[in-house]
């Protein structure tokens, strides 16, 4: 204590300055861990849909299943955690645009298959870019639950790659049943809303 008088400093203050040293390396240690432990489970995670995909290479109606639900299991997990006061309540309003004109649009036209410069391509990176900002602002707290933070954004972009891998390899495959539905979501919604005949 005495030390620390005589270099201008008080006692309280050397205190919280060794506490703060300590903290750093110790959040450093946590948040290398939340990576390592992210990169393992999309690697599982890719594993197994592979896995999955070579079972039911021929069968896209029930890959389409399996991937509803898994944006039903985003979206459940995105209200609870502003419900846990995680974020903050505009983050519902971009997980649900994105969800429904980004994912359940992708989900609806599967499995047609667009090229990357197409205005499909586009419109998903731009939803999925609106997304991650969105929960870089939006988060309460953000050093505390930067590895929560971390986890939405892997799955997010990662559910694209996913998404990209169940389409055939067969070019004959990459369209669907009837061509007419491959149609952008809100075109559709529009197309119901203002023609008689599209609501038969």
């Amino acid at each position: 204590r005495a030390s620390a008088r005589h270099l201008g400093c008080s006692p309280n203050s050397v205190l919280h300055t060794s506490a703060a040293m300590v903290f750093v390396p110790l959040f450093s240690i946590y948040l290398f861990a939340v990576v390592v432990s992210l990169c393992v489970a999309i690697g599982l995670a890719v594993w197994l849909w592979g896995s999955f995909l070579d079972r039911n290479e021929h069968d896209p109606a029930r890959v389409r299943a399996v991937m509803f639900l898994a944006l039903w299991a985003t979206i459940m997990w995105e209200l609870g955690m502003n419900a846990a006061g995680w974020t903050r309540g505009y983050t519902v309003w971009v997980s649900l645009l994105v969800a429904s004109w980004g994912g359940l649009d992708a989900l609806l036209r599967f499995p047609a298959a667009h090229d990357l410069e197409s205005p499909f391509s586009m419109k998903q990176f731009a939803l999925l870019m609106l997304k991650t900002m969105a929960y870089a602002i939006g988060m309460e707290g953000f050093r505390a639950h930067f590895p929560v933070f971390l986890t939405v954004c892997a799955y997010t972009w990662a559910l694209p790659v996913l998404y990209s891998m169940a389409l055939p390899l067969d070019p004959s495959e990459q369209v669907l049943a009837n061509d007419a539905n491959d149609v952008d979501l809100a075109v559709r919604v529009w197309r119901l809303m203002v023609s008689a005949h599209e609501r038969r």
